[in-house]
């Protein structure tokens, strides 16, 4: 299916790539093909081992969709890790969320593949957007990523960032192994309607094996923001760098100083040093380089950072008692605990909003990892009222994170910051 390369009229953000500009360094996303199905039943099935799909981006409104919780807009970024590859304890925490409540109306997953798309969705009630591709027939792998929603589904499109060849051999032989860079990367938007407001949502799962490319992926996505036309917007996914971290900073400006969390790569090191490979890279990864960490300040400029402005900031634990980075930090300075305990180590995830798990090191320990991977940005239009990083499942390597947001627009009602239990009070 041919898709008109200029004019088509995407959803929430116009005759998009007409505006973008081009050049030989940068070209435009690429507007994959959109269809709507029928019935989960019809959504195409997949032969390949990974069932990422066909490289349309597939749209099926539930006719048995639940009602949203309200108020506001409550959203989840989780990496479900490799299509939901711990499936047993996946659903185990989603019928959690279920039960107590505190299940989200509009959740994107990353790492997702057609069938745990399609079995999350019936089985929870929501509307669904997937877009993937197996890679075959000379295409290139497109990792999958979904959106599920209890909001109107509006319609739906995905952008594929173009990677020039030449950049992408370059930074293969820079590494010395393909790692991921072979596959594409890109940008899923959907068009919901939330209590009367259009929001445009793009979620994101950008490359982790080169810093460059990672930059090139921020960089389109920055693009698509500028010109959207929808002014209430909202970005989350793992963006494969540490967004924690804001400066570069240096090792002398750590010592001399001193911070709640972990904001320059020199703290970083301080506190963390090289931490397990397990998650994915060394150290502070794609985020030390300072083009990424510009791209990264002009996302922000765009959509503020829910972290830094939310009202409440917390971190849901193992036993589902939440703790505020704050709390850890003051924990940490305490004297209290061990350094290097088992304790010491969580409370260094709890006050950086670590996302990400590592694999026990050699001693059997599970290192801290200080990684803040998967993020939610918003217009400010939407009021952050929540920020939850929800360590209480061990369902992936990656942490689902939470944000709520009160809608700004006439006659729309205050909401206070949520309880203990993520609801809204």
């Amino acid at each position: 299916m041919k898709v008109p390369e200029l004019l088509e009229y995407l959803p929430g953000v116009g005759p998009l790539l007409a505006r973008i500009p081009s050049t030989h360094e940068e070209p435009r996303p690429r507007l994959e093909p959109t269809v709507t199905i029928s019935d989960f039943d019809a959504v195409p099935s997949s032969t390949a081992e990974r069932e990422l799909g066909d490289g349309r981006t597939y749209v099926v409104r539930n006719a048995s969709v639940r009602p949203p919780r309200g108020p506001g807009l409550t959203v989840m970024s989780y990496n479900i890790l490799l299509g939901g590859q711990r499936r047993e304890a996946l659903l185990a925490y989603f019928d959690e969320l279920e039960a107590q409540g505190r299940m989200p109306d509009v959740i994107g997953l990353q790492e997702a593949n057609v069938p745990i798309t399609v079995l999350l969705a019936k089985r929870y009630g929501f509307h669904m957007a997937y877009q993937g591709h197996d890679g075959h027939d000379s295409a290139r792998l497109v990792n999958g990523k979904a959106f599920l929603t209890r909001h109107p589904l509006v319609d739906a499109a995905h952008f594929t960032y173009v990677i020039p060849d030449n950049v992408r051999h370059e930074a293969i032989c820079r590494r010395g192994d393909p790692c991921e860079l072979p596959e594409d990367r890109g940008a899923l938007c959907v068009r919901l309607e939330v209590e009367g407001h259009p929001v445009v949502l793009f979620n994101v799962h950008h490359a982790l094996g080169d810093s460059g490319i990672n930059t090139r992926n921020l960089r389109q996505l920055n693009a698509i923001l500028r010109h959207r036309e929808v002014v209430h917007a909202v970005v989350l996914g793992d963006f494969n760098a540490n967004t924690a971290i804001k400066r570069g900073g240096s090792w002398l400006m750590a010592h001399l100083t001193t911070h709640e969390d972990t904001v320059t790569v020199g703290e970083y090191t301080m506190r963390y040093g090289e931490p397990h490979a397990s998650v994915g890279d060394k150290g502070v990864g794609n985020i030390a380089d300072p083009r990424l960490r510009s791209e990264l300040h002009a996302l922000e400029q765009q959509l503020p950072e829910t972290i830094a402005h939310a009202t409440l900031v917390q971190v849901r634990l193992q036993d589902g008692k939440v703790m505020t980075p704050k709390q850890a930090s003051a924990e940490l300075r305490s004297g209290k605990v061990p350094r290097g305990s088992e304790q010491w180590l969580r409370l260094q995830d709890i006050a950086d909003s670590a996302t990400l798990t590592s694999l026990p090191d050699e001693r059997g320990v599970v290192p801290a990892t200080g990684k803040r991977f998967d993020n939610v940005y918003a217009s400010p239009g939407l009021v952050p009222v929540l920020f939850e990083v929800d360590r209480s499942t061990e369902s992936s390597d990656h942490q689902p994170v939470i944000a709520h947001y009160t809608i700004r627009g006439p006659g729309t009602p205050e909401v206070k910051a949520p309880s203990g239990n993520g609801k809204p009070s």
